[in-house]
């Protein structure tokens, strides 16, 4: 092999290098914006009726026909009536951070998720949902004191989130 072609082999292997690093960030970044962006397919508590825990003390199934889209997420009622409750206040039935668990968002900002089926109404009137017994517990435990953390690393998180977004879109614009 004579220098020429050692010459052009070299090059050709650093343009392929380069240029699959460049397509790999690329498709990086494009997936990335999506997983933050898009939750347009997502159902918010995994089709529980968020409005259910309130009026039944139940953690009730919604049905797909009563469905509202609400902070860029599905969210399913049992009945017509449970749906045009959450339209008029949404807060007042949404769990607390955004239906992760409490006690994990209280110790580190961890974003656990959380089962339906395992939920508790404070005396204000807000609803949590845990993602186990020995959580729901341990919040109990000293729910005062976990609360003020979960609610610290909470807007912490969201503001991240929101800083996030602002960029993406001055990015795409």
């Amino acid at each position: 092999m004579n220098n020429f072609t050692k010459l052009i082999m070299l090059i050709s292997t650093i343009v392929l290098v380069i240029g699959g690093g460049f397509s790999f960030y690329f498709t990086y970044q494009a997936q990335s914006r999506d997983d933050l962006s898009d939750y347009s397919d997502v159902i918010a508590i995994d089709g529980f009726d968020a409005v259910a825990y309130h009026t039944d003390g139940i953690a009730q199934q919604g049905k797909h026909n009563f469905q509202v889209t609400w902070a860029g997420f599905h969210w399913y009622f049992a009945t017509l009536e449970n749906r045009q409750m959450f339209n008029e206040n949404p807060e007042k039935y949404a769990p607390q951070f955004g239906g992760l668990d409490p006690y994990a968002m209280a110790l580190n900002g961890t974003l656990q998720p959380a089962t339906p089926e395992l939920w508790q109404i404070d005396d204000t009137g807000k609803l949590y949902l845990f993602y186990s017994g020995e959580t729901r517990k341990r919040w109990r435990e000293d729910m005062e004191k976990y609360n003020t953390a979960a609610n610290l690393h909470w807007e912490r998180l969201t503001q991240q989130m929101k800083y996030k977004a602002e960029i993406l879109k001055k990015d795409t614009q």
